[in-house]
């Protein structure tokens, strides 16, 4: 089996949508967990993972979230519901997952993790707000619990 996998997810050309890559970044620049661990970062399209994610007991995927605190971080062992309706030409990261997982034969013992940041919004820009940028620290020390967590 391969090592476990971290995925940032997220635009960062649109300011707080990219702390998933900003957090992955960080983690892929950690040599400790290099010999142990798999750090990607995927912008916002979770297809474009499909071979990387398979064979592999655990992946970790870091998004941001909108909602009314920034910089808070949740824990989902589960994927996070669809939100609204879903077209072809538009897909959530959770319904990407969900889609490849029915369509892959070797994710479906893969435990998927999602550890998610608020985000008041995204904006056109390359930079994250105050609140985003002082919870990428945090983001990414979750990241590491959850890499302990057996």
């Amino acid at each position: 089996m391969k090592p476990d996998l971290v995925i940032g997810l997220g635009n960062p050309l649109m300011g707080d949508d990219g702390a998933g890559a900003a957090a992955a970044e960080v983690l892929a620049n950690d040599r400790r967990l290099a010999r142990r661990v798999d750090v990607i970062c995927a912008d916002t399209d979770v297809l474009s993972c499909a071979t990387q994610m398979e064979r592999r007991r655990r992946v970790l995927l870091i998004d941001a979230v909108e909602g009314e605190v920034p910089g808070a971080i949740s824990v989902l062992r589960e994927s996070p519901p669809l939100d609204g309706q879903q077209h072809a030409h538009h897909l959530s990261a959770p319904a990407m997952l969900a889609l490849l997982r029915q369509v892959t034969p070797t994710l479906r013992g893969t435990e998927f993790t999602w550890i998610l940041v608020t985000v008041n919004s995204a904006r056109v820009g390359t930079q994250l707000s105050p609140e985003i940028a002082a919870a990428i620290p945090k983001l990414v020390e979750q990241v590491r619990q959850e890499l302990r967590r057996r």
